[in-house]
């Protein structure tokens, strides 16, 4: 029975996306992308409290407390990507 490489000949299989070596473009733009999305969250919680300091009379307190909800979702978004980015590493 011949050997699988011999029956293929010079076929070479493709690489796959995570097989390849990481470069820096590929980091970075994930990491800018992590910061967007930081940014997102804060700017989306701090419009969602503007909005409820209208509706309910709060100024200023809706959009302050929308804000730090905003970075503490971000925060947990962050180090959740940190953690699963690390546990990969291994």
């Amino acid at each position: 029975m011949a050997k699988k490489d011999d029956r293929l000949g010079d076929y070479k299989r493709p690489e796959m996306d995570f097989e390849r070596e990481a470069s820096f473009s590929r980091g970075a733009g994930s990491w800018a992308a992590v910061g967007i999305e930081f940014a997102v969250y804060v700017v989306l919680f701090f419009l969602g409290g503007k909005w409820l300091d209208g509706k309910f009379g709060w100024e200023p307190w809706g959009a302050a407390m929308g804000a730090l909800a905003g970075a503490c979702v971000g925060m947990y978004m962050l180090i959740r990507r940190v953690m699963r980015a690390s546990a990969s590493d291994e």
